[in-house]
């Protein structure tokens, strides 16, 4: 089976990532060839990750699940895990050219992300005033570490830090200590 015909049997790839408060998320997609099946990538993705993933660290692993209509061939990437979404199984038999296929669509994928997380400045459309008063919300009868909220608001550090140190100068937080070397917030 030739690259071309393998290609043809992809329908969607996928990068799933773990994330310390939200659990595994989608961070991207693309659609290769549309499938018959309609499925939500978001809400499939912690079954998916959990299955390719989870369970003993020294066990076996899936390469690929087969369900009705389609498979899922799951390739690990540090944390992540890169699933191609196959139309049928025919191409479950050539599977190493279907890695070097999600590795070098990872890598396009990544290279484009990390782009526009670039050109994006910190202030690009983000309201920190209304940052200020969720994190007042959050704040209330609880601490927060700082890298917690950053991913919370899918800010920078420096974009949090500048939004906590607002907040401690103007009086309404304070710093409650430290969780290994990040600050615990809470409100003052």
């Amino acid at each position: 089976m030739a690259n071309a015909d393998i290609s043809e049997n992809v329908s969607s790839i996928v990068n799933i990532g773990f994330d310390m408060i939200m659990g595994p998320t989608m961070r991207w997609k693309r659609d290769i060839n549309p499938s018959p099946v309609s499925l939500d990538y978001d809400q499939f993705a912690m079954a998916t990750y959990l299955a390719f993933k989870g369970g003993n660290e020294g066990g076996p692993r899936p390469q690929a699940i087969v369900y009705d209509g389609f498979s899922v061939v799951g390739l690990t990437r540090g944390m992540d895990l890169i699933c191609l979404f196959l139309k049928n199984t025919k191409a479950l038999s050539h599977m190493a050219s279907l890695k070097a296929m999600a590795e070098n669509v990872a890598i396009e994928m990544d290279d484009n992300c990390h782009d526009e997380a670039t050109t994006a400045g910190d202030d690009d459309g983000i309201d920190h005033e209304e940052i200020k008063r969720i994190v007042l919300n959050m704040l209330r009868g609880k601490e927060h570490a700082t890298p917690e909220l950053r991913k919370c608001f899918e800010l920078t550090n420096s974009g949090i830090w500048k939004i906590m140190s607002d907040l401690e100068n103007d009086g309404l937080v304070k710093r409650a200590g430290k969780d290994g070397r990040a600050i615990l917030w809470t409100l003052a």
